[in-house]
């Protein structure tokens, strides 16, 4: 460099003068651990998230406030599964048959495309949709009635609010919305109001609809709600751990930089642990 500084240089697996890298040993390691796992089979999560990139790119277009997007809200979605201890599968928007689910989770699809609006008239399982879905066409119209027509479910948006960053909607019992609220009327049943008696979960015995961003504390109890009526178990994960279950292992992953201790078992930072299923 100019200032006579040794320049920096990236490296992979091997450095430039081929020393080995601090990548080398970790990716040593994962092949290592791979091939000591026995045979396992992959299943079918009992939860799944419907994920839309042309929503999210369309709601980029028209955010309607600057801490609205949607790959924000759907990661929200996720991660409040992920603390609960949840295994879970993406679907795509177009999916046809959600029958293999207890859970289905749906936030901010700008449209509901009809393979899935059908999947969902047929669907016994709870599906929990919104906010801010189905409040737009293809064409980016209003369609009328607002919100998501869901199959047997009256639900309709009628007006629809972006909160400040600074504003919050309270909810009965505790917990609040942030970001994003919106007005529901219609004769489906109420599940959760806000403070002042508005609709805030919406819906009958399989779809629900979800009429605002929950922060992360409220959306841990509606997700652990959701699982206790649908018959999916949960787990307390302590902060950093997540869990991912086959259909004979059980895979837990330490994301944070302490080792953490589940069940009589302490997992590494940044390490995993694997176990069969019992």
């Amino acid at each position: 460099s100019a200032d006579g500084d040794a320049p920096a240089v990236a490296a992979g697996l091997l450095r430039p003068d081929s020393v080995p890298a601090p990548a080398l040993a970790e990716v040593a390691q994962v092949a290592s651990e791979i091939k000591a796992l026995p045979d396992f089979q992959d299943a079918a999560a009992p939860v799944a998230l419907i994920f839309d990139y042309e929503s999210a790119w369309a709601w980029d277009t028209q955010p309607q406030g600057a801490d609205f997007e949607m790959f924000r809200l759907a990661f929200a979605a996720y991660r409040a599964l992920r603390r609960a201890g949840l295994t879970i599968d993406i679907l795509p928007p177009d999916t046809a048959n959600l029958s293999a689910y207890k859970l289905v989770l749906a936030p901010g699809l700008m449209t509901i495309p009809d393979p899935l609006r059908a999947a969902l008239g047929a669907y016994d399982g709870i599906a929990l949709i919104g906010p801010r879905t189905g409040l737009k066409s293809r064409d980016m119209a209003i369609p009328l009635p607002m919100g998501p027509a869901l199959p047997e479910t009256d639900v309709t948006v009628v007006l629809t609010e972006s909160l400040p960053p600074s504003d919050k909607i309270k909810l009965q019992g505790g917990g609040r919305f942030r970001h994003w609220f919106e007005h529901l009327e219609g004769t489906a049943p109420v599940h959760l109001s806000t403070k002042d008696g508005q609709p805030a979960i919406m819906g009958g015995d399989h779809l629900r609809y979800l009429a605002g961003w929950p922060d992360d504390a409220t959306f841990d109890t509606i997700v652990g709600g959701l699982c206790d009526a649908a018959g999916v178990e949960t787990h307390q994960m302590p902060d950093g751990l997540r869990l991912r279950d086959t259909a004979t292992m059980r895979f837990l992953f330490n994301y944070g930089p302490k080792p953490v201790t589940w069940n009589g078992t302490t997992i590494p930072a940044a390490g995993v642990h694997w176990e069969a299923i019992s």
